[in-house]
């Protein structure tokens, strides 16, 4: 099972990095592959809530996600199951006082068929997607706007 992670450093406090990166309805606002999210439960969101997502990585990627880890100001993970698989996805938050460092990691924990005959070109494209990603939240967070 191979493990991605990638890391930025955001000037923000980490209560309003927790805020964004958790709030899985705005991860289409920072995630690459033209995302969209539509959350399948009722209510706010919490472990157990589920989503659907589309997204246009490797052709048509259409995933259902649940959360699994919900800790204020730390950590956010959910599980994905789609045509790669299952993989579990997180957020580790550490602040420093006015700054956080961010930290966006994945495991395919029971990769398909697909998901092992990708795996050279994930190797390749998910680091630099993670990369991508945290760049983008780290400008929506810190704009004057924000």
């Amino acid at each position: 099972m191979k493990t991605y992670e990638e890391q930025i450093s955001i000037n923000v406090p980490a209560d309003k990095v927790y805020a964004y990166v958790s709030d899985f309805m705005k991860h289409s606002d920072w995630a690459g592959h033209g995302l969209s999210v539509v959350k399948d439960t009722d209510g706010p969101i919490e472990v157990g809530s589920t989503f659907s997502t589309t997204a246009s990585q490797f052709g048509t990627q259409k995933e259902h996600s649940t959360i699994t880890d919900m800790d204020p100001g730390t950590k956010f993970a959910w599980d994905s199951k789609g045509s790669l698989g299952t993989a579990h996805h997180w957020f580790a938050i550490a602040g420093h006082g006015g700054s956080t460092t961010l930290t966006k990691g994945a495991q395919f924990t029971d990769p398909s068929t697909l998901g092992k005959m990708m795996s050279w070109k994930l190797s390749r494209d998910v680091p630099k997607g993670f990369r991508s990603d945290l760049a983008n939240i780290k400008a929506t967070l810190e704009s004057p706007s924000a």
